[in-house]
């Protein structure tokens, strides 16, 4: 034996009935209990201009817009020197290839 929910087209829960383990679900009835506005269609406000039912979308708030600290902009930064520097490096120690390679012939 099954538990199973009859619902409204707005997803409003009517009842519950038992019923055989074979039992095929009708229409407006379901195994598992359906989440609150389920069926709800979506429409649209005119006067707020917003959409409303089921299928709208989630408004979140973006909040305050953020920004790296103090601390984090010198930390960036000297990282960007640190790779600036490699760079640099590199760069010389090819030259100093080039004209140690030059002097040997």
């Amino acid at each position: 034996m099954k538990l199973i929910y009859q619902y409204t087209d707005d997803g409003t829960v009517t009842g519950t009935s038992v019923v055989a383990d074979d039992y095929q679900p009708a229409t407006g009835e379901t195994f598992t209990l359906p989440p609150a506005g389920l069926n709800t269609p979506l429409k649209y406000n005119r006067e707020t201009d917003q959409f409303t039912g089921a299928d709208q979308p989630e408004v979140v708030n973006p909040g305050p817009a953020v920004s790296p600290s103090d601390e984090q902009q010198l930390l960036m930064q000297q990282a960007s020197d640190i790779t600036q520097l490699k760079a640099l490096a590199m760069g010389q120690a090819s030259q100093i290839a080039i004209l140690s390679k030059g002097s040997a012939k």
